[in-house]
């Protein structure tokens, strides 16, 4: 078994991690309780502009990434430069991945608020699967999780303080562009804190499970 082989799995698990993330957010977004702090902003511009959830998330993390142009130095750029490229295709590719996901879920139409929770708790669950398979194939991060770590290296921050200001930031966000331009909070609810509450601890759980994958 050559080394180029294993590389070419774990490309494939990065693949499949990006498409099992894109799916885990359209649930939670079908459970009408709110969608994932860091896909709050783009649900919201959905609401009210032509454009769907999946073009917006291209557009932002697109502009993240020229955000995280702005704060690396050229030897950054330069040691990290294979990471940093990668974000562009898998931007592209994480939001047809979820243009796609809200199509093939568009049957989720809960009818009680008991049934807004079971879909909710399963796209936690599903999501908090992703971050584990994307963290076990070890290939690249999402934007949204790049600039995280680039402000935290800039500002010499502690990464999960960090990225927790950076989820609250787009919250803030998210509820204001939505009283701005929808006279109400729309898009940000209780599914969006339970998301940011649950799907890390969910993710630390499942861990253990994807080691079956470490010969793979």
């Amino acid at each position: 078994m050559t080394m180029d082989k294993f590389t070419l799995r774990r490309y494939v698990l990065f693949l499949i991690s990006l498409f099992v993330n894109s799916f885990g957010i359209s649930l939670i977004t079908r459970a009408l309780l709110g969608t994932s702090p860091v896909t709050s902003i783009t649900y919201v511009l959905s609401m009210f502009t032509q454009l769907s959830m999946g073009q917006w998330t291209i557009i932002v993390n697109l502009l993240f990434v020229v955000i995280e142009l702005a704060m690396m130095s050229k030897a950054d750029v330069k040691a990290d430069l294979r990471a940093y490229l990668l974000q562009i295709p898998i931007t592209f590719c994480f939001g047809w991945f979820i243009d796609m996901s809200m199509f093939i879920l568009q049957w989720v139409q809960p009818t009680s608020y008991l049934s807004n929770l079971v879909y909710l708790a399963i796209g936690c669950m599903v999501l908090a699967s992703a971050i584990t398979l994307e963290v076990k194939a070890n290939i690249a991060l999402l934007a949204g999780e790049y600039i995280v770590r680039t402000i935290s290296r800039r500002f010499k921050w502690d990464f999960g303080y960090t990225k927790l200001g950076f989820d609250i930031t787009l919250v803030i966000l998210s509820a204001v562009t939505s009283i701005i331009f929808m006279s109400s909070i729309r898009g940000v609810r209780e599914g969006t804190l339970v998301a940011a509450l649950t799907v890390g601890p969910l993710g630390h759980f499942l861990t253990p499970f994807c080691r079956v994958l470490d010969k793979w």
